[in-house]
């Protein structure tokens, strides 16, 4: 006679004992619902008195705040660009080079017309971009709320110099 295993058992035990919680759940066990009592509100224990509402200030005294620029670091409005000449543009300078010690940060530049020129951290450029940070790679700059980063080009040796 073959006797049942144990995992055949335990199977079987499992089995019947989903079927009558299904049962039970069927029949409507824990369907009821008790809700606690309502605890009782009481009153607060001293008077609350009303907060003083300050008075709304007119639209006209935002208007200073209406006419800064949001996006500049001193938040004063660009200047109006009809009596300014055209100073936005790094296309005639290129970065040629880098001089960084522990005093003293310099970049160096070439114009398209061939002139060299070496400016200083926080000194301006002909064009009006003042140089605001000079690391051993890029130099950054910036021109009314514009900022721009330059990177020394990187060279490349030929493939015949390597060997």
């Amino acid at each position: 006679m073959k006797t049942p295993g144990r995992p055949t058992f335990w199977l079987g035990v499992c089995v019947v004992s989903l079927a009558a919680l299904c049962l039970a759940l069927f029949e409507g066990l824990g369907a009821g619902i008790e809700w606690y009592p309502e605890l009782a509100h009481t009153p607060p224990t001293s008077p609350a008195t009303p907060a003083a509402v300050e008075a709304t200030p007119a639209l006209a005294a935002y208007a200073e705040i209406w006419g800064r620029s949001l996006f500049n670091r001193d938040r004063k409005p660009d200047p109006v660009a009809g009596n300014e000449r055209d100073t936005q543009s790094l296309a005639g300078f290129s970065l040629n080079g880098i001089a960084v010690s522990p005093a003293l940060r310099k970049a160096l530049f070439k114009t398209k017309e061939g002139k060299s020129l070496s400016v200083a951290e926080g000194e301006t450029l002909p064009n009006g971009w003042r140089i605001e940070r000079i690391t051993a790679q890029t130099v950054s700059l910036s021109f009314k709320s514009t900022q721009q980063e330059l990177s020394l080009p990187v060279l490349k040796l030929p493939a015949s110099a390597v060997h």
